[in-house]
């Protein structure tokens, strides 16, 4: 415990420096395939463990936030966003939500390096079998994640963001000010604040950020609303929807298991499951067909706005990149092969075009 308190502090004192860190080695993480021998395993080992430590780094510097918000009297320093809110919330209220949400958070971080192991391990029918396994692990949480919220829509990712600025929590020296002396009157003898003191020249202490200070203070619908009321139970149609957008990457697995990676009926049922989730989900939250009016909360429109994002993860999925991305990527890095600085872009994609089409988890969307 000592030697993890004494870490916690470390932290804490450098936490912007860490935090840069932390970016800066989850970039280089991205143009390491392809550089050297099991080069593809290593980031994603790095980039597994980076994630997870990142997650813990969270949880420390939240509550450091919190507690220097206690000391100074100023809760809005540590005030939480939608997010976190609504996301603690449900763990605070449900034993199993909160251990689904941690299972679902190691899955989804060290699920492409399990993938990578097994492969190289056991070889392609093991890897399958145990993307069909973690698949079937993460749609049981997430229809536990549904249950607990009392019908709600699973949002992601299932742990806290880091909305701490690092910045406000290491300590700063205290500013040495220069003392401005008094001014005393020699009849009456009455002592006057000097001009210096009435009008500081250090104005930035009082005035920056003043923007800021007063949003802070702004009770708004978002800031005002309770963690239930931050997104609406789902219709029966809104709940099918979202049981589709669960089981999807399930049922594109147990098709891939059936017909085989090179057939498009994998690819096709994955998508139409998909585009049903979507229109079923966006369809239960439309006020009229003529209007297009949604009462979907905001927390509701940014986990619709990232699942939208995903649909352009079925251009580097199953028949169609394998018989139609693919061989577009390969002509094109061949056209820049003899691009001065251009080439070393081309490089890297190069070094992607197996993996998107070998290792599942890449592209899974899941």
């Amino acid at each position: 415990m000592e030697y993890l308190d004494r870490y916690e502090n470390f932290l804490i004192q450098n936490a912007t420096q860490i935090t840069t860190f932390e970016s800066s080695l989850r970039s280089l993480t991205y143009i390491l395939p392809g550089r050297f021998h099991d080069a593809e395993f290593a980031s994603q080992a790095v980039y597994a463990a980076l994630n997870l430590i990142g997650v813990y780094h969270t949880s420390i510097l939240r509550r450091a936030a919190q507690h220097k918000a206690k000391e100074l009297g100023q809760p809005e320093l540590a005030q939480d966003s939608a997010f976190n809110k609504y996301i603690l919330f449900w763990k605070q209220r449900s034993r199993w939500n909160k251990t689904a949400t941690t299972f679902l958070t190691v899955i989804a971080y060290t699920q492409v390096l399990i993938e990578m192991g097994v492969r190289k391990k056991w070889g392609k029918r093991a890897q399958w079998k145990i993307i069909a396994l973690l698949e079937a692990v993460k749609a049981l949480l997430r229809l536990g994640l549904l249950k607990t919220t009392e019908d709600r829509m699973t949002l992601s990712p299932t742990h806290l963001q880091r909305d701490v600025d690092p910045a406000t929590l290491e300590s700063n020296a205290t500013k040495q000010r220069p003392q401005h002396s008094n001014y005393h009157g020699e009849r009456t003898g009455n002592e006057w604040t000097s001009m210096t003191d009435s009008f500081s020249l250090d104005k930035r202490d009082k005035f920056d950020d003043i923007d800021a200070f007063l949003m802070k203070k702004v009770l708004t619908p978002e800031k005002l609303r309770q963690p239930p009321q931050m997104t609406h139970v789902l219709s029966h149609l809104g709940n099918l929807g979202e049981l589709l957008y669960i089981l999807r990457p399930l049922i594109y697995v147990l098709c891939i298991l059936k017909y085989g990676q090179r057939s498009w009926k994998p690819w096709i049922f994955s998508l139409v499951a998909e585009l049903g989730s979507q229109a079923a989900l966006r369809k239960a939250f439309t006020l009229d067909d003529q209007s297009g009016h949604t009462t979907m909360m905001p927390l509701e429109k940014q986990e619709m706005g990232r699942r939208s994002q995903q649909l352009w993860f079925n251009l580097v999925r199953g028949a169609f990149y394998s018989q139609i991305t693919r061989p577009k990527l390969e002509q094109y890095c061949n056209r820049l092969e003899s691009k001065p600085i251009l080439h070393l872009a081309a490089g890297v994609l190069r070094d992607y075009l197996p993996l998107w089409e070998n290792i599942y988890f890449y592209t899974s969307s899941s």
